[in-house]
C-alpha cells in the first residue's frame, strides 16, 4: 500500500509566533467588541476570557491536556517547591499595601485570575510545549521574547506611553524567562497560573509602583533563578515537555 505523506509542520519558533499573534488578535478584537461595565475590571476580564479558546483548541490540536500543562502528568512528582519564590516575589509588592474597597478588590482578583488563566495556558503551555523542542535553554528564552513581545503589542494597540511599555517588556520577557524555567520542572500550569494571577493583583492593588530598581532588581532575579533552574535539570535527558505525548492522549 503507498503511504501516506505527512504533513509539513511549522518550525517551532514560527508555530509559537502565530499562536502568540492570534492571541493577541483574539484580544484586540476582544477589546473593540465586549461591551463596557459598570462593575470595576469586569469588562477587562470578559475581553481577557475571549482569549481562552485559543491555548484550548491548540492544546488539543497538538494532543491532549497533559503535555500543554492543563492536566498533570500522572507519572513523576510535580515539584512544586520551585514555584515558592514566585510566590515570595509577591510579598515585594505588597509591602506598601493594597488599597480599594471590598467590591473593588475582588473583581481586581477575578481579572488577575483570569490573566493568570489565559497567558500561562498561552506562554508556558501550548507555545512552551510548541519550543520545548529546540532544547530547554533556548525554549525558555523565546517564551520569555515572544512573552515580552506579547506585551509591546498591547502597549502599542491601547496606547501607552512608549518608555513604560519597552520598561514592560524587558520585565515580562525576564518574568517570561524565569516562569518556563520553573514549568521544565511542574507537570501542570496551575501553579504558575496561581503565581501570575498574585504578582500582577498586589501590583495592581498597590498605592504606586514599585521604585525602578526594585523592578529591575524582580526581573534580573527571575533571569538569575530561571538560570539556576535550567542548571539544575541538566542531569535529566528528556524534560517532561519534550518527552512524546502517548498515542490518543487527551
Amino acid at each position: 500500500m503507498p503511504r501516506h505523506k505527512s504533513r509539513p509542520s511549522l518550525p517551532p519558533l514560527a508555530l509559537a509566533a502565530a499562536l502568540t499573534l492570534l492571541w493577541h488578535a483574539v484580544l484586540f478584537a476582544a477589546a473593540e467588541l465586549v461591551p463596557s461595565q459598570d462593575a470595576p475590571h469586569l469588562g477587562a476580564t470578559l475581553i481577557t476570557l475571549c482569549t481562552l479558546p485559543v491555548p484550548v483548541l491548540a492544546a488539543l490540536a497538538m494532543g491532549g491536556w497533559r503535555h500543554t500543562g492543563f492536566a498533570p502528568i500522572r507519572t513523576g512528582v510535580p515539584g512544586f517547591g520551585v514555584t515558592v519564590p514566585l510566590f515570595l516575589v509577591g510579598a515585594v509588592y505588597a509591602v506598601p499595601g493594597v488599597e480599594g474597597d471590598g467590591r473593588t478588590l475582588v473583581y481586581l482578583a477575578l481579572f488577575c485570575l483570569a490573566v493568570g488563566v489565559t497567558e500561562e495556558s498561552l506562554s508556558r503551555g501550548v507555545v512552551q510545549h510548541v519550543l520545548a523542542r529546540m532544547g530547554r535553554l533556548p525554549a525558555a528564552v523565546w517564551v520569555g521574547v515572544l512573552f515580552g513581545l506579547g506585551h509591546a503589542l498591547s502597549g502599542a494597540w491601547f496606547g501607552r506611553d512608549l518608555g513604560d511599555t519597552l520598561f514592560q517588556v524587558l520585565s515580562t520577557a525576564a518574568f517570561g524567562f524565569g516562569y518556563a524555567a520553573v514549568r521544565f520542572h511542574l507537570a501542570t500550569i496551575w501553579p504558575l497560573v496561581a503565581a501570575h494571577a498574585l504578582y500582577n493583583f498586589v501590583q495592581y492593588a498597590s498605592p504606586g509602583a514599585a521604585p525602578w530598581p526594585v523592578q529591575l532588581g524582580v526581573a534580573a532575579g527571575f533571569v538569575c533563578y530561571g538560570l539556576w533552574l535550567l542548571r539544575r535539570l541538566d542531569h535529566r535527558s528528556i524534560p517532561d515537555e519534550e518527552a512524546p505525548a502517548p498515542a490518543g492522549a487527551r
